[in-house]
């Protein structure tokens, strides 16, 4: 089986999301599966991207499974952030709990990630599963550090940066990883790229809830700066240029990681320069991350 086009990838992904999401509506009578669709699918993406440029030496229909399952479980965490942050738009649409309430929305996320989990278990033998929910786990404790302990804190440049390798950076290093196969030294260069990526995404995420146009970015924002959370997003240009500079320096950084793998490394700037950096210019109107100078 010749390797598909990142389109091709990301399509098969999907199919396995509709037909999950599909199966989840006709089991709850009349529920509305429009705000469980993935996104911008970044994360698949990425694996997309290397899939595309031969990385992946084995079956990469079974790549597509174990992004699927980690799209599902970013869907999931969506659902549950939401309601935590009492935030009422969701990709352009109104949140899984204004239509559901609170309660519908956590249920639902809990499907959605024993959805992901039944579909890594089944996929290659169930040899991901440790690897993925311990990517899970360190989701998770990211987010309720932040929640149970950091809230309301002045945070130092470390730690905001280790909470945003925490929240975004592991979903992105598991699908990277995955495409590793058998190699075990690339599969863990692949995961710390993911990393890297994954906390780049974060940070600008992070700008974006802090100063952008909610119309544009078609979710509610704001909800950190409401809610206590530190960041090291701020309004002033010494912030900026602080959280500019790091987001430039590791997506570098996430190439360099690669260095001894070409076509590994020639799929992740391919990735940065026509996935990432054109999203960036997107979220922000002023150009506040993607500047002249290149990610790679």
């Amino acid at each position: 089986m010749g390797s598909p086009t990142t389109d091709e990838f990301l399509a098969s992904v999907h199919e396995i999301i509709v037909a999950r999401l599909s199966k989840l509506a006709s089991s709850l009578i009349d529920l509305d599966v429009s705000q469980m669709m993935p996104g911008k699918m970044l994360r698949s993406r990425l694996a997309g991207r290397l899939v595309e440029g031969g990385v992946l030496g084995g079956d990469w229909l079974e790549a597509a499974q174990l992004s699927a399952a980690i799209e599902l479980a970013h869907t999931a965490s969506l659902c549950h952030d939401d309601v935590i942050d009492n935030a009422d738009i969701r990709r352009g649409l109104p949140s899984l709990w204004c239509v559901t309430g609170a309660s519908g929305a956590v249920l639902i996320g809990d499907i959605l990630l024993c959805e992901a989990l039944e579909l890594v278990m089944h996929t290659d033998g169930g040899r991901h599963l440790t690897e993925f929910l311990a990517r899970l786990k360190e989701v998770i404790t990211a987010e309720a550090k932040g929640e149970l302990m950091l809230r309301g804190t002045i945070l130092d440049e470390p730690t905001c940066l280790d909470l945003a390798r925490g929240k975004t950076g592991p979903l992105f290093a598991f699908v990277a990883a995955v495409c590793g196969q058998n190699d075990e030294a690339l599969a863990t260069a692949l995961g710390e790229s993911g990393y890297m990526i994954g906390t780049a995404y974060q940070l600008a995420d992070d700008l974006l809830d802090r100063i952008g146009n909610e119309t544009h970015a078609g979710k509610t924002l704001g909800t950190d700066q409401r809610r206590g959370k530190f960041t090291l997003a701020g309004e002033g240009k010494d912030e900026q240029d602080v959280l500019h500079s790091e987001v430039h320096r590791l997506c570098e950084s996430a190439v360099r990681q690669l260095a001894g793998w070409p076509q590994a490394e020639q799929a992740v700037g391919r990735y940065l320069a026509e996935d990432i950096r054109p999203l960036f210019q997107q979220l922000f109107d002023q150009n506040l991350i993607a500047r002249e100078d290149s990610l790679t």
